[in-house]
């Protein structure tokens, strides 16, 4: 399991980096003491920081959660970057011959961040704990309201940790241009 974790993190280094980059922003924002600020280390921290025990609710929310938007927003607009002229449109070659290397950087920058969305396990334990674990009593609407995020975040981590995510976000960078075509009808009528 590490080896294939760490393949995983390795193969996808932007989006490993870049997590790890908005988890150190979002530690700093939220005044929580750094243990080990190292992004790259060959072990299950690895895109991750090593911070201190979050004991308050919004606290590890917010550790969760703006980590995941902000890596969300970058592959989002990357992968679209990429996906849609080289897998839609069809463009893998520039007008002179050569491969079209910038919009493979984009979808492969687009994808690494799209495959390092999910926090850290034992983030989203800590999160579940606050949340949900006897001797917590936030109020039902808040629980309500959190949960399917949270299931987001907490099977997400879960498939991080297994590098099922480089699977899932290839595909969703495969599918992703059809999904926009659908919104976007110019980008439609271009491949006609």
């Amino acid at each position: 399991m590490k080896i294939i974790y760490l393949i995983v993190k390795y193969l996808t280094l932007p989006g490993t980096f870049l997590q790890a980059f908005f988890e150190h922003l979002t530690c700093r924002a939220y005044e929580v003491l750094v243990e080990d600020g190292r992004y790259l280390r060959a072990n299950e921290m690895c895109g991750h920081i090593q911070h201190e025990l979050v004991r308050k609710r919004a606290v590890s929310f917010g550790l969760c959660f703006f980590p995941f938007l902000f890596n969300l927003l970058v592959g989002l607009v990357l992968t679209a970057a990429g996906a849609v002229p080289v897998l839609y449109l069809g463009e893998w070659f520039t007008a002179g011959g050569s491969v079209h290397l910038l919009n493979f950087l984009f979808l492969w920058v687009g994808v690494s961040a799209l495959t390092n969305l999910f926090p850290q396990t034992e983030d989203a334990l800590t999160l579940k704990a606050l949340l949900y674990g006897k001797g917590t009593r936030p109020n039902l609407f808040l629980r309500i309201l959190a949960s399917p995020l949270f299931a987001v975040l907490y099977a997400g981590s879960y498939l991080q940790k297994w590098g099922v995510t480089l699977l899932t976000s290839a595909a969703f960078a495969c599918l992703y241009p059809y999904l926009l075509s659908t919104f976007l009808p110019q980008l439609y009528n271009a491949v006609r």
